[in-house]
């Protein structure tokens, strides 16, 4: 039997036995007890209904999440526990300093001629990245 319940059925008993006829002071505790179990079951049947939809919502989350790793291991773009990408090569980027702005980047070498002009991510500037770093 649910919380709920339970003080309904207290709050039937009570009334039922007219135990406030009997007693003044308890005329005037009683009801305000009553009152106070009504709050909070209503605030315990609120929180139930909460705890529900942020059960769904976390579910929801967590099947998009599944669904997303999938997705990210079939392309192969999985990073691992330690958050580096395991398919990551070190000699196939090389990394170089912008002699515009001196900010480092990294690029695919395999991407460029060794005669081609890099452009700077950061500031836009072609330059010659013979030699590497």
């Amino acid at each position: 039997m649910g919380a709920e319940v339970k003080i309904a059925y207290l709050k039937g008993l009570i009334e039922g036995q007219d135990l406030c006829a009997e007693d003044k002071a308890f005329a005037k505790v009683l009801p305000a007890l009553l009152e106070s179990l009504d709050a909070l079951a209503e605030d315990l049947a609120a929180s139930r209904a909460a705890h529900a939809e942020l059960r769904e919502y976390v579910d929801q989350l967590e099947d998009d999440l599944s669904m997303l790793e999938a997705q990210l291991n079939e392309n192969g773009l999985y990073l691992d526990e330690s958050g580096e990408d395991d398919d990551f090569d070190e000699e196939e980027f090389a990394s170089v300093k912008c002699p515009h702005c001196s900010k480092d980047f990294f690029y695919e070498v395999s991407a460029y001629n060794e005669d081609e002009d890099l452009l700077c991510p950061h500031c836009g500037e072609p330059f010659n990245h013979q030699g590497g770093d």
